[in-house]
């Protein structure tokens, strides 16, 4: 299995680009994950349908509804619906390439009885997602979180066996500095195992400890991971053996479908984070474990390694006996988490809150950093969407204007003008070339000037 280091980002940034380099020698990369922004996932899977894709939206179409942080008081059920129902309008357009979507973000509920109730949340969630054929990345820890009695609630709610019948998988965030930090100590009250720590590989606790024995193993993401440093301060040297570290340890366990680096394509929101410098140090990495023989995936229980030192006095809980087997097949394989099945029942377009104009700034798809911010006083002026998704440029059922200011419309593959005609009929057209990030600037400053969004 080739490394399950993956990116995370707003903006395709350089991923579409990071996954050429890669392809063209000989390795692949396992899985992105897009917050805010998804129709640029639409390209990640055409350059490689293999990639396993993960969408957050950090808000939904209710703006009352606080979708990152749902209330985990009162009825739990209507909770859910109203945080997926806020949900469900933004997901629909992207259902053909969005394999799992995270709902909530870096929750930590006071206690026992406040993970009881956001595993309970979650399994309403899960009800709704079945019904509607979509599949979850549960929970989405931050890093620390949750405790082992903890785990323990949210294992014994019943939600991890739910998920693996409804085929949904387990989100969590993993950061350290450096990431083997407190690497090999135990968590409060457990024993201590040489290969798992409270920060990196925290998940081993959970899995080892309550899933593997149950039989309730799901698919796990990393969906944030980093070093917790800003890495404008880290030498690029130091970024890729911590992170060639890291990656050994989840190759160990089958279970981990990948990791997503926080963060490529940020769009200036994450500045500090932003490791774009460090992307050749990565793909050559990349390249050297292609080839790599990772575990295979595998449903029968096996024991926790022994602990190195003897427990203190609370005693891990018995493991509840696992079904029987099912036999592996003559050459097994990891599985790869499949798509959700497209709809059954046609849906009409979700028609707009209200009736508004859309001026949309389409970029190149190997537009970088540079190029965005040579749009800043044109954004400012205007406070046009601006984004690297021709789909998204031009949808929007009920709009009284949509507007695509296309720079360098020569660099698609398409012509994008046929390809708006043909599928989004009665969009404005406005093209704009220009072969550097300071002709750009030049040319729309210049439009700033004249008071004129179009040239």
């Amino acid at each position: 299995m080739p490394s399950k280091l993956g990116i995370h980002g707003i903006m395709p940034g350089e991923t579409p680009g990071m996954i050429q380099q890669l392809r063209a020698r000989g390795a692949r990369m396992t899985t992105v994950k897009a917050v805010v922004t998804m129709g640029w996932l639409k390209d990640i899977k055409a350059l490689d349908p293999n990639i396993i894709t993960v969408g957050r939206y950090m808000h939904g179409t209710d703006k009352s509804v606080n979708v990152e942080g749902p209330e985990l008081y009162g009825n739990l059920r209507e909770s859910a619906g109203k945080v997926m129902n806020s949900l469900l309008p933004r997901w629909e357009a992207h259902r053909g390439y969005v394999d799992y979507w995270e709902i909530i973000n870096e929750q930590d509920p006071p206690g026992v009885d406040g993970h009881q109730r956001l595993a309970e949340f979650m399994m309403h969630c899960m009800d709704i997602a079945d019904e509607e054929g979509y599949k979850l990345a549960l929970f989405s820890y931050s890093l620390g979180v949750p405790e082992w009695e903890e785990m323990e609630a949210i294992v014994e709610s019943g939600a991890f066996g739910k998920a693996k019948t409804g085929g949904h998988a387990l989100s969590l965030h993993e950061y350290a500095y450096p990431m083997n930090r407190w690497y090999g100590e135990a968590l409060p009250g457990r024993p201590v195992y040489p290969d798992r720590g409270p920060l990196a590989c925290r998940y081993r606790w959970l899995y080892e400890d309550f899933l593997i024995p149950r039989n309730e193993v799901i698919p796990l993401f990393l969906t944030e991971v980093n070093i917790a440093k800003e890495l404008p301060e880290v030498t690029a040297n130091e970024w890729i053996t911590q992170m060639k570290w890291y990656d050994t340890e989840l190759r160990k366990d089958y279970y981990v479908v990948g990791a997503h680096l926080f963060t490529l394509g940020s769009a200036g929101s994450w500045e500090e984070f932003e490791f774009g410098r460090f992307i050749p140090n990565l793909v050559n990495y990349m390249v050297t474990v292609r080839d790599e023989q990772d575990p295979e995936w595998q449903d029968t229980p096996t024991p926790p390694a022994p602990p190195t030192s003897a427990p203190p006095t609370p005693t891990p809980p018995t493991p509840t006996p696992p079904a029987p087997p099912t036999p592996a097949p003559p050459t097994p394989a990891p599985p790869t988490p499949t798509p959700p099945a497209p709809p059954t029942v046609e849906k009409k377009p979700l028609e707009p809150r209200v009736i508004y104009s859309r001026h949309y700034l389409l970029l190149p798809q190997n537009a970088t950093w540079s190029w965005i911010a040579a749009c800043r006083r044109y954004w400012e002026t205007f406070k046009v969407t601006i984004g690297f998704s021709a789909d998204d440029a031009a949808y929007g059922p009920g709009l009284e204007e949509r507007a695509v200011t296309v720079v360098n419309p020569s660099q698609w593959s398409d012509n994008l003008r046929a390809f708006f005609d043909q599928f989004y009929p009665g969009v404005r057209y406005d093209p704009i070339e220009a072969t550097t990030p300071q002709q750009l600037e030049s040319l729309l400053n210049s439009r700033v000037s004249r008071g004129q969004r179009f040239g």
